[in-house]
Parts: C-alpha cells; structure tokens; sequence
C-alpha cells in the first residue's frame, strides 16, 4: 500500500498543535469548515481565502496579523 506524506502548512500544522487537535479532520470540525476545503489548503490547491482567515481569527482568537504571518511562512 503506497502513502502519501502529508504536506506541512504553517497555519493548520500551528493550530492543531496548539489547539491539542488529532488531526485535520477535528481542525475542520473545529472550524466548522469541510475537510475538503482545509485539505485543499494543506495541499496548495487553494490558498487562504479572507473568509477562511476571519473563521480561524472568529475561532481561536488569534490576531489577523499572527495568522497572515502563519500563512506568509507558507509550506515546508
């Protein structure tokens, strides 16, 4: 069976950790966003939208500024 090594993302890598989340389907739970939506962050396919930065800022309380910095470090 092949496996498929999870990308590393800054942002979603940070907030699971800080949050003491299983992986990134209890992050989209925790965010209420669909899996889809977050893998397809995790993996490029989509950036950050300002809807997705105002959800995790709603969620967690982080600043704008901190989360804008998560993303700008970018993948691996």
């Amino acid at each position: 069976m092949r496996t498929v090594p999870i990308p590393e993302n800054k942002l979603l890598d940070y907030l699971i950790e800080r949050f003491e989340l299983k992986n990134n389907r209890a992050l989209a739970e925790f965010l209420g966003v669909t899996q889809s939506a977050l893998s397809k962050i995790r993996y490029g396919i989509n950036k950050p939208s300002a809807d997705f930065i105002l959800t995790v800022y709603d969620k967690t309380g982080m600043s704008i500024e901190v989360i804008r910095a998560l993303i700008l470090q970018g993948a691996g």
